[in-house]
């Protein structure tokens, strides 16, 4: 693949996945899945309960998510993101957290995301790839960026980029770019600006245990 086509693959890769986040706040909240069946008034205390118990009334699931290209653990609580929402954001795969703290009837709005995209397209050298990076970055609503460093995943070189976005509720993001392979992997945290502290751990806790295959 020549420089040119590839910088452009990877620039509409990038594309997807900012448009994709950009749509309101984190592209997880436009396609969180709600309830329009109808229901029947002898299952209500059923029902009720399982809402109570969202989302330890889900399936157990793996404490490890494992891909042919990856691998990370998965902290408590954190649930994978359905088939049908990694399609819509052109993600590989990615985790949430969910919240449990509500009483509505349709399923609320993670607290946070955490996403991984893969691609086959490199960038020529690191001044490339955070020149391809911001420039999708910058087309965010209300765009701010707060930092880009150089930072290693698993031993692996790439950069950083801190950002927020949005109007009134704010979004936070911290979106690694990885090359390892001859591809470029690009590894997406999230959470509303106000809350995004409170998540750090659990954000160290998947970052320091991706393992690249």
């Amino acid at each position: 693949m020549s420089y040119m086509k590839s910088r452009l693959k990877l620039a509409a890769i990038l594309a997807v996945i900012i448009l994709a986040a950009g749509g309101v706040g984190f592209w997880i909240l436009r396609d969180s899945p709600q309830s329009t069946t109808t229901q029947n008034p002898s299952n209500n205390s059923t029902q009720d309960s399982n809402n109570k118990n969202r989302p330890s009334s889900q399936a157990p699931q793996p404490a490890t998510s494992d891909t042919a290209d990856f691998t990370y653990q998965k902290p408590a609580d954190w649930v994978n993101l359905p088939q049908k929402q990694l399609t819509a954001s052109g993600a590989t795969n990615g985790i949430t957290l969910p919240d449990s703290n509500t009483s509505s009837s349709t399923t609320p709005p993670p607290l946070a995301s955490f996403t991984v995209k893969v691609s086959d397209a490199t960038p020529q050298n690191a001044a490339d790839q955070k020149s391809a990076t911001l420039s999708e970055l910058q087309k965010l609503s209300n765009f701010e960026l707060l930092s880009s460093t150089g930072t290693t995943v698993n031993g692996k070189s790439g950069q950083i980029f801190i950002y927020t976005f949005g109007n009134q509720d704010k979004t936070k993001q911290e979106l690694r770019v990885v090359v390892n392979k001859q591809k470029t992997f690009f590894l997406l945290f999230s959470s509303a600006e106000s809350n995004f502290s409170k998540y750090n751990a659990d954000f160290a806790k998947i970052l320091s245990s991706f393992k690249f295959k």
